[in-house]
């Protein structure tokens, strides 16, 4: 096939919107297939009649050979038939075709080059081309701009959408510790539902009509409707309180403590931090502490330090001297002011 002028081929390829050439492909692919059908027609409608109408007998077979059954005999035949005339057909199929598509591309689908000039295509109407000499006309630099915000607000919608689908995971999660069940899914019958921690946030029950007007009811309500989750804590918590028990080093202790033996690392540590602490509050920072620590604040709380002889003598001794550093002077303005009053 002589190819047409690279400019014609172009101009015919966007006006048709497919290479021109690829109609002429389509049209032999066609002419091929109605060939093999018919082919295929010609086989079964030999194959359909009987050997004995088409000559094949057993009387016919050459001599000195061994004669085959007039079906066999009939069924090669036909196939070397069919072949023959299949390579025939595609033959004259291919030449004539061939003529065909030169004859179409040099005469048919072509443009004349003085008339190329002249033409304009439909999709081309109401262009504006005096706008390409205009100063804010597209640039390298602009399309380049313009491809990159493309690449980065696909990469932002394709984080938004990862950010969705952790966020609806997330939903999920806690509607399950909710004991929400999603709207597509239905309870099967007699089945009951799982039990949640926190399903107490959700079922508020009738809490939404209780106002300030009725503080009792409304304490009752509340009341009892955290009770189901205070159960189920309780339970938890006393599947917990095995595992808090004091340790065997501990026990140890203990025991050596009750039997007046020597204490071991651990107790003597924890002696020392509670002496030092103890000093330390109440030198410090000037706190009474009980016997167990506590800090005494003014109301009776156990019995207090004793107060020994010596501190009762030092407390007579202050007394005596601010009683000695008292002038004269000042007894006689005493009596002064009182005689004038």
């Amino acid at each position: 096939m002589a190819a047409p002028v690279s400019s014609d081929y172009e101009l015919l390829t966007e006006h048709f919107g497919y290479p021109p050439v690829s109609l002429l492909d389509d049209i032999i692919n066609t002419i091929n297939v109605l060939a093999d059908r018919a082919l295929d027609s010609v086989e079964r409608l030999l194959l359909s009649i009987p050997p004995q109408s088409l000559g094949f007998s057993e009387k016919h077979a050459p001599a000195g050979e061994t004669p085959l059954p007039p079906d066999e005999a009939a069924k090669l035949e036909i196939e070397h038939g069919t072949h023959q005339l299949e390579t025939l057909l595609n033959a004259s199929i291919d030449k004539n075709f061939d003529l065909f598509e030169l004859y179409t591309m040099r005469n048919i689908l072509t443009v004349r080059p003085d008339d190329q000039p002249y033409m304009r295509l439909a999709h081309y109407e109401g262009l504006n081309f005096a706008a390409l000499e205009a100063p804010d006309r597209p640039t390298t630099e602009s399309i380049t701009a313009l491809r990159r915000r493309l690449h980065a607000s696909q990469k932002l919608h394709t984080a938004l959408e990862a950010e969705r689908a952790r966020n609806d995971a997330l939903l999920v999660k806690l509607r399950a510790a909710l004991g929400v069940v999603p709207g597509g899914v239905k309870a099967e019958e007699g089945q009951a539902q799982p039990g949640s921690a926190f399903g107490f946030l959700r079922d508020k029950a009738s809490l939404q009509d209780a106002d300030a007007n009725t503080p009792i009811a409304t304490t009752t309500e509340f009341t009892l409707s955290q009770l189901q989750a205070l159960r189920a804590l309780s339970t938890s918590l006393r599947t917990l309180l095995p595992n808090l028990g004091p340790d065997d080093t501990d026990a140890d202790a203990v025991d050596e403590d009750a039997t007046g033996g020597s204490k071991t690392w651990r107790r003597e540590r924890v002696e020392y931090v509670e002496g030092a602490s103890r000093k330390y509050l109440e030198t410090a920072r000037g706190l009474e502490l009980g016997a167990q620590g506590e800090v005494r604040d003014g109301e009776w709380q156990g019995e207090g330090r004793k107060i020994t002889r010596g501190d009762v003598e030092g407390l007579e001794q202050v007394v005596s001297m601010l009683g000695n550093n008292k002038s004269p002077e000042s007894k006689c303005d005493d009596g002064e002011a009182m005689d004038e009053s």
